[in-house]
């Protein structure tokens, strides 16, 4: 997730999208070294802090669900650089941050939180809204999450900004970024030159510093997916080597996923028993594990109750599986009113 904004003379994303990457990392097609391996074929080691139960199922996007209930339990960077969103969503957010440096920097000198929280909602608003690929897929489809979604990352970029605190490391930043070095090369990404680990370990130190805030404060209470500690710092870590890793050699790139702690270990997906049900939110086939209660739909992104017996459509039969705390969905596959019993 990208809650903060970089300094401008060090987004790598400005330049066009690398024809090339590095650090061996995937683009479509490619085989899967095995110091990368993930995406479909493996599974991160992670259990679930809310129940307990261990991570058996591939997940098909970066947010990594608990398989029994639906918790939100980590975040999968390899499979989040799968697909290389991070130069999109990048630009994306930079294009509509820019038109509102001016009056930021006017909130911010004032001592304006409100009218700096509300400039953050409005760019995030709109950044949910063009990159939903980039955030939780509940944002996609549910109203009201995307809603607290939206005031969560307003929130913690305005603990961020606001604290006098990161004034200084803001400023050591600017100088660093101005010493970077954009090195061409022929028919592949520019490679960064310069003073690169010493911004890459005091960006480090000002995200720790932030999510330290946050959680003091109580701003990660406003987290709509509700993830354990340290998901959301993790989040922000594989923005940043997302942006960084095509312009970095492949041995760097993994010093930098080491310094992020980005490293972590895979099992190969093994075959499991499942049962099958209906998602009554979208008609997708869910594929659950024995004792799962309730599951995240990673098609429409919402919660779905599968510990009660599935509704019967009344218009074309098919047993729905409906949302966590829903009492009537339009049927996705008739458009039928249907209800629980």
């Amino acid at each position: 997730m990208k809650l903060f904004k970089k300094h401008k003379q060090a987004e790598p994303s400005e330049s066009p999208q690398p024809m090339g990457v590095s650090a061996g990392l995937p683009r479509p097609g490619d085989t899967l070294p095995a110091s990368l391996k993930a995406h479909s074929r493996f599974i991160k080691r992670v259990s679930c802090s809310q129940c307990g139960g261990p991570k058996s199922l591939p997940s098909t996007t970066a947010y990594i669900y608990c398989d029994y209930c639906g918790a939100l339990i980590d975040y999968d960077f390899r499979i989040a650089n799968a697909d290389t969103n991070a130069g999109i969503t990048n630009t994306v957010f930079h294009r509509l941050i820019a038109a509102v440096q001016e009056p930021l920097a006017q909130a911010k000198a004032r001592g304006d939180r409100d009218g700096y929280r509300e400039l953050y909602r409005q760019v995030f608003s709109q950044w949910v809204q063009e990159c939903h690929m980039a955030v939780s897929p509940r944002a996609k489809n549910d109203a009201a999450f995307r809603d607290q979604l939206v005031a969560y990352l307003a929130e913690c970029a305005v603990t961020k900004d606001l604290d006098p605190r990161q004034a200084p490391l803001d400023a050591r930043m600017e100088t660093l970024a101005a010493a970077l070095q954009r090195i061409p090369t022929p028919g592949g990404p520019w490679m960064v030159a310069g003073e690169f680990w010493p911004y890459a370990e005091l960006f480090k130190q000002q995200m720790e510093l932030a999510y330290a805030l946050i959680q003091e404060t109580g701003v990660d209470a406003l987290d709509p997916d509700h993830a354990p500690p340290g998901v959301a710092l993790r989040m922000e870590y594989s923005t940043f080597c997302q942006s960084w890793l095509p312009h970095l050699s492949p041995t760097d790139g993994e010093r930098l996923l080491k310094l992020f702690g980005l490293d972590a270990e895979y099992d190969e997906v093994q075959p499991q028993p499942t049962d099958r049900h209906q998602c009554g939110a979208c008609g997708a086939e869910l594929h659950t594990l024995a004792g799962a209660r309730q599951v995240v739909c990673e098609y429409c992104g919402y919660t779905i109750d599968i510990s009660s017996e599935a509704v019967p459509c009344r218009g074309c039969g098919a047993r729905l599986s409906l949302p966590v705390s829903a009492g009537h969905v339009l049927c996705p596959y008739c458009n039928t009113d249907t209800r629980r019993i």
